[in-house]
């Protein structure tokens, strides 16, 4: 029994040790033969590492750049040995590099892998997919010691490919002038992976910085309707910087919401002295984020720059009902594919009497007017129009069912027009919402009007009555969100799905219910089919809700689309809309619907808040005045009237009212709506007084553009017309006085032509 024993054992022990040496072969043998070149590649890039690591980060010598290319107002400068650039303004003499102010350099005394970013052409974030736990990290071209290849001139600038031999990317860039700006562009079709996932690319992303060293300067970001980082010596030593997503978060990929205002134009900026630049994300925009730093956050210098996203993050979801909120998973990348277009983005240089935000907000409209065919509005009424939206109905939570609240019937709309007008106000644009069957929060429901309001009858009615007054009519359809079924839509087959295979939801009411989210290329069939019962009922166009105001990847299999063929999408149906019906209306809209509408409510006003910005600035009011009518809150639904009507006035803003003939306690409890008095006989006297007030101001400068912006004294602003009209607005408790010109408290005055700036 013994020698049993240890015969068994001594097999055992053989066996496990055989076994051992064949799982050990086995491995080594399968590493060897699945990728034997990586392992050598890994010894090569540890050695290669060693080296770059121990080189210092530099910046190219002024010495090393070549002249490749010349327009009216520019000279173009390359280097081959990186591919920086230099950009001389030959009307001014001043000098943009595409990389950080070298006067600055010895200074910068950070840590060698940033200083390395800040010297390098481009930065590159990327995912292990051989990982279990992908972990996003960032190198750039002159950490790994990557290389500049196939260097060519080509008309207007020259083109080059960078090489990251650690991480395995090939990123193609071109680089052309034209009159007044510089361009660059990520060439997708070149762009290769072989080793690891490209997350995103920052090309040229310290264009132009500079450290504050006490000149006039700041960075001018898109948030809000814009807003200045004002050149300081923070000193601030944190690793936080401003990063937003062009056009909102895609829900697609949801991530930490900072509650910051979306970005809804592709812009940002530098002014440094009489230096300053406006850029625009001319193509890729929808895949792009704006970034920016101040002095002393990750370094010394003050720097802005566009990051450019070939893929995003999101929840795999690892239980079957991927619908529950709370589902577990984990975070994962598109293995398959990158995010498509090239990603072009333009340097406009402005001359040196115009780098302030009000030049860069003038930049943006030739933009707007050259590039993305908006048109200078057409005004047939000396008089400012007001934008009143009239409510029909909602729905409250009932016993059995829901009840059904009826708030202004089609002859009480009547009633309330025939009031204005008779009060003096000429000229206005009627919205009606919550027409529909069930009211305000039956999102994708549409014709019939709702019986109880006075069905298609009683809308006819009312629109040829307004119509005989010269006020044109809008409804408002929600086909973004769908609760009722409207249209035929089925979620299961017609709603957005996200990568994970996940119902796009939204809880947009307060009873917080769950709504499916449309996709487009449904809505735009939904559209379609009921734009001829539109023009039949004789409306002049439509207030389309989120449509031009969000934009999402979607992954349903029938109807899904792209971030950028979502837009596109967009565009076209509210392109659509408008050769059918003559109008359309946005709310809260991005600019790329700014073609296509004439008029949005609700424009951003203000900025975020937060420790991003010093200033807010009226650049988008600057931009779009008198290429399309706008307003910001509701006027009677503000926060701060004074100020709010005054911000207005500062902004150029028409003046808009929602309004019920039922009180408003009669909707306090009621699925959608949210006002703080929209009860009509309580308005009729205030609204006729406020809009008397907004013409005053702004019915005869309603088609020009704005030309000059600025601040007089702590709480004073002037806006300048293009005739030299000119609006000064006191915010302060006390008058302001200058010269002959005296501004009341909280008031405003008017100082008709000439004067300018």
């Amino acid at each position: 029994m013994i020698r049993i024993i240890r015969t068994n054992k001594t097999a055992i022990v053989v066996t496990i040790l055989i076994l051992a040496a064949i799982v050990i072969f086995l491995t080594r043998a399968d590493i060897e033969f699945k990728a034997p070149e990586h392992r050598i590649s890994q010894t090569v890039q540890q050695n290669t590492a060693a080296n770059v690591a121990s080189v210092p980060a530099k910046l190219p010598s002024d010495n090393d750049f070549n002249n490749v290319a010349e327009s009216e107002s520019l000279r173009l400068k390359m280097d081959e040995k990186t591919g920086h650039f230099i950009i001389e303004d030959k009307r001014n003499g001043n000098v943009y590099r595409s990389y950080p102010d070298p006067k600055y350099w010895p200074q910068e005394k950070i840590s060698e892998t940033w200083k390395k970013h800040l010297a390098s052409p481009l930065m590159v974030q990327y995912v292990d997919f051989s990982k279990n736990i992908l972990q996003a990290k960032e190198t750039n071209l002159a950490a790994e010691g990557g290389r500049v290849k196939d260097v060519q001139t080509i008309p207007g600038g020259f083109k080059l490919v960078y090489e990251l031999p650690a991480t395995g990317f090939t990123i193609p860039v071109q680089v052309t002038i034209d009159q007044d700006y510089v361009e660059t562009k990520i060439i997708r079709e070149g762009v290769k992976e072989s080793k690891m996932g490209l997350v995103w690319v920052r090309p040229f992303p310290f264009f132009g910085a500079e450290y504050t060293d006490g000149q006039d300067g700041y960075l001018f970001i898109p948030d809000g309707a814009g807003s200045l980082l004002r050149f300081k010596n923070n000193q601030l030593n944190v690793n936080k910087m401003y990063e937003e997503l062009v056009y909102g978060k895609d829900q697609a990929f949801p991530g930490i919401d900072n509650n910051r205002n979306n970005i809804i134009m592709p812009v940002f900026g530098m002014k440094s002295g009489s230096k300053g630049f406006l850029a625009v994300v001319h193509d890729g925009d929808e895949y792009a984020d704006i970034v920016a730093a101040p002095a002393g956050v990750l370094s010394n210098y003050n720097w802005v720059g566009a990051q450019m996203n070939y893929r995003s993050s999101f929840l795999q979801f690892t239980t079957r009902n991927t619908n529950v909120p709370d589902s577990w998973g984990y975070v994962d990348y598109d293995r398959e594919r990158i995010f498509g277009s090239d990603r072009v983005v333009r340097y406009y240089v402005l001359d040196s009497q115009k780098t302030d935000y009000v030049g860069m907000a003038e930049a943006y409209r030739q933009y707007l007017l050259k590039e993305k065919g908006a048109k200078p509005v057409t005004v047939k009424d000396p008089n400012i129009p007001m934008y009143a939206n009239i409510v029909g109905a909602d729905r409250e939570k009932g016993v059995i069912s829901d009840r059904y609240l009826n708030l202004t019937t089609t002859d009480e709309a009547v009633q309330i027009v025939n009031s204005l007008h008779d009060k003096g106000i000429k000229n206005m644009s009627l919205t009606f919402t919550g027409w529909q069957n069930g009211g305000y929060s039956s999102f994708g429901q549409t014709f019939p009007v709702d019986s109880r309001i006075g069905g298609d009858k009683g809308m006819k009615t009312f629109i040829d009555h307004a119509h005989g007054l010269g006020y044109p009519v809008y409804l408002e359809a929600q086909y973004s969100l769908n609760n009722t079924k409207g249209g035929g839509f089925d979620e299961k087959f017609n709603a957005m799905v996200n990568l994970a295979g996940r119902t796009l939801m939204q809880s947009p009411l307060f009873n917080r219910e769950r709504t499916p989210v449309v996709s487009y290329k449904f809505i735009e069939q939904m559209v379609n089919n009921d734009l001829p019962k539109y023009k039949a009922m004789g409306v002049d166009g439509l207030a389309v809700g989120m449509l031009g105001q969000r934009l999402y990847n979607d992954y349903n299999t029938e109807y899904g689309s792209s971030r950028d063929e979502a837009r596109n999408i967009q565009e076209r149906i509210l392109s659509g809309i408008k050769e059918t019906l003559g109008g359309v209306q946005g709310e809260k809209a991005n600019i790329y619907a700014l073609p296509h509408v004439n008029y949005i409510r609700g424009m951003v006003y203000d900025n975020s808040y937060d420790l991003f910005s010093d200033e807010s600035v009226p650049f988008a009011q600057i931009a779009t005045h008198g290429l399309v009518s706008y307003s910001s809150e509701y006027v009677n639904n503000r926060q701060e009237d004074v100020n709010d009507f005054l911000r207005d006035i500062e902004y150029g803003a028409a003046p808009s009212f929602v309004f019920t003939r039922a009180e408003t306690k009669t909707y306090v409890n009621s699925y959608g709506l949210r006002y703080y008095n929209t009860y009509y006989p309580d308005w009729e006297d205030f609204a006729t007084k406020q809009y008397k007030r907004y013409n005053e101001a702004l019915g005869d400068v309603q088609d020009q553009f704005i030309t000059g912006h600025r601040t007089l004294a702590p709480g004073v602003k002037e806006t300048t017309y293009a005739s030299g009209k000119r609006i000064i607005v006191n915010y302060n408790l006390t008058e302001y006085r200058s010269g002959d010109s005296v501004v009341p408290a909280q008031d405003f005055i008017v100082v008709e032509g000439g004067g300018g700036q």
